[in-house]
């Protein structure tokens, strides 16, 4: 409302109000009257009253989503409603900026879509606390307390995303319970999560929404959640969100027409009265028209029944000609029940039903049993599978059924590629599960910057949920498995070995003196290809003898160890007749080497034959020379 209106019949007309003088005439205003300001572009559609039931109903869902997250991350988690308000959706998205997490939540049966928007801190804190971080804050240079949240710079990964839509998933039934005061109640459900804003169009951008906006307290760490309700959301259930209809005595009164149809209802009427333990005798001779005298010690106790169900408990049952009377004791009770008219039918089905309940409890444990004896069984086969492929490094500390067990088999540079594009957190989980000698490989494989954070992380590792690590390894096999379909590998640089081996020399040299000026490394590269080792069986004699005078004999002889025992019977015969033996006996006093060490010793062998085919003291012929 704006100011009160004056008299302004006598005031100058820079004094007079604009909203007097759209009116046209001063004197058609009452006295005391008021103006309201209406902004045709952003109407107000909600009322105080009805903003206070939301905020009401935010504070019950944050009770609630408070609950279920100190639950699901075993971690003090806090949501403190901060603000209600209304405002168009184009406003709201305006000052949302970089990566966040904007969950679009359907609400059957309504027709239309809210939005539960979690900030960039709060959805990191979420995300690094299911991957087992402890959430230990991080001074950051200028920002003294601050916590560092790596975020991984393409959004979400499709792990990342499998957990949060389980959180999320949570919170849209804990959203469905704090609107269950609507009649029928509401369903939210997930229907997709987006990280970007501009890809959050639910509402055309002039629409009207109303936001509660809550402070998220995930550990140390401080967020926020927003849940936005469309006004077009909210219309057909308006009428709800008022205090007349929270807290009117709707479930105790009664409709007087339902009375009334229920009074000329037509049920069947019955009395029963104990009959005691007749003997097998009398029933036999039972027929139609037949009496059965009624034992006394009941003291008159009956019960009337309709429409099967029992509805007062009679007593003093008095017989005056075709008459009964009895006098009202009250309403069946359970001890009644049982002392009365107990239908022997009933009590037999009642025994059935209580063995059967044994039986089945019986078989679902011996299956439930059955089921962990065959984890047990399969989560050995990958134990034993992972000590035949990696050794005993980790065997002390391994169980049966351990995580990420059906990874071990993976190659390492595959795993690495993969596991690069996850944040160090999740990096930390896989590595802490697998064997340390393959995650001390893929370590290795890291990012150099990556790899400090992810050995911090995994020496602070906390507990991660069963569900985590299991959908982990399973988007993680599944990504994985399609390494063994994507084709054939290439080898590229042992493909133009092969070709300059095959190539005249001519053109050898210029494609060698080419790539020298391009890429040394990778003229290296193929340089140290083009001649092996093994290769130097092609030798004549006397380049085999000038190449063991000047390269070290022990070189040669460590060199020699990865060959295949024809050849290296075959080199040991063509070595001249006083180095043979000693080469010999030298090679048979030779113990178990390191395969790095023969390629480096072999290498070295081979840069002499390279250095004396530059000098022309030997030749290495190749087809076409």
């Amino acid at each position: 409302m704006s100011d009160v209106i004056r008299n302004c019949a006598d005031e100058p007309e820079e004094l007079i109000p604009v909203p007097l003088k759209i009116l046209g005439s001063r004197k058609q205003l009452p006295p005391g009257g008021r103006i309201k300001l209406y902004d045709f572009r952003r109407p107000d559609k909600f009322s105080r009253e009805q903003l206070r039931t939301m905020q009401i109903l935010a504070e019950t869902f944050g009770r609630l989503a408070s609950t279920t997250l100190s639950a699901a991350l075993r971690l003090p988690c806090e949501l403190s409603v901060d603000l209600v308000d209304q405002m168009t959706y184009d406003e709201y998205l305006a000052p949302i900026e970089g990566q966040s997490t904007l969950a679009v939540v359907s609400m059957e049966p309504l027709k239309g879509q809210a939005v539960v928007h979690i900030d960039a801190a709060g959805s990191d804190a979420l995300v690094e606390r299911v991957f087992g971080s402890r959430l230990i804050p991080v001074a950051v240079v200028g920002e003294p307390g601050a916590s560092e949240r790596p975020r991984c710079a393409g959004g979400l990964t499709d792990i990342e995303a499998a957990q949060l839509e389980r959180l999320l998933a949570a919170l849209a039934t804990d959203l469905g319970q704090a609107w269950g005061f609507v009649p029928g109640g509401l369903e939210p459900a997930l229907a997709a999560i987006e990280t970007e804003a501009r890809f959050c169009q639910i509402v055309p951008p002039t629409e009207m929404i109303v936001i509660t906006a809550c402070s998220l307290s995930v550990g140390p760490v401080k967020g926020r959640l927003t849940v936005v309700y469309p006004f077009l959301l909210l219309e057909p259930i308006l009428h709800a969100l008022s205090a007349k209809y929270w807290y009117e005595r709707r479930g105790d009164e009664v409709n007087p027409r339902s009375l009334a149809a229920a009074r000329r209802a037509t049920l069947p009427a019955e009395l029963v009265v104990d009959a005691g333990a007749p003997p097998v005798s009398l029933l036999r001779e039972l027929r139609k028209g037949s009496v059965i005298e009624l034992p006394d010690d009941d003291e008159g106790r009956a019960w009337l029944r309709l429409g099967g169900a029992r509805v007062a408990e009679l007593s003093g049952l008095r017989a005056d000609g075709d008459s009964l009377s009895a006098d009202f004791a009250g309403r069946p009770t359970d001890a009644g029940a049982s002392k009365g008219a107990a239908d022997p039918m009933a009590a037999l089905a009642a025994e059935l039903k209580a063995g059967l309940a044994a039986v089945s409890s019986g078989v679902s444990e011996a299956v439930s049993s059955m089921a962990r004896r065959i984890d047990e069984l399969k989560g050995g086969q990958e134990d034993l599978s992972d000590r035949v492929l990696f050794g005993q490094a980790d065997s002390g500390g391994r169980s049966p059924g351990k995580p990420f067990s059906s990874l071990a088999g993976v190659p390492a540079e595959a795993f690495a590629l993969f596991l690069s594009g996850e944040r160090p957190q999740v990096c930390a989980l896989v590595l802490s599960f697998l064997d340390d000698a393959l995650a001390a490989r893929l370590l290795s494989l890291l990012p150099e910057a990556v790899r400090p954070e992810v050995a911090r992380r995994i020496a602070t590792m906390d507990w991660v949920t069963p569900q985590a690590l299991s959908e982990t390894e399973r988007i993680l096999g599944k990504k994985l498995s399609a390494i063994g379909r994507s084709g054939f590998e290439a080898d590229g640089i042992k493909k133009v070995v092969g070709i300059l081996n095959f190539s005249p020399r001519e053109t050898e040299r210029s494609v060698i003196t080419a790539l020298d000026a391009i890429d040394p490394e990778l003229s290296e590269a193929i340089k140290r290809g083009m001649f092996v080792f093994e290769d130097i069986i092609i030798l004549d004699d006397e380049s085999i003898a000038a190449v063991l005078e000047r390269a070290d004999e022990k070189d040669f002889v460590v060199a020699m160890k990865p060959m295949k025992d024809d050849e290296r019977r075959r080199l040991l015969e063509r070595l001249p007749a006083g180095s043979r033996e000693r080469v010999g006996a030298a090679y048979d006093a030779l113990g178990r080497v390191r395969m790095s060490d023969c390629d480096a010793a072999g290498f070295r062998v081979v840069e002499i034959v390279r250095s004396l085919e530059r000098e022309g003291r030997i030749g290495i012929v190749r087809q076409g020379d």
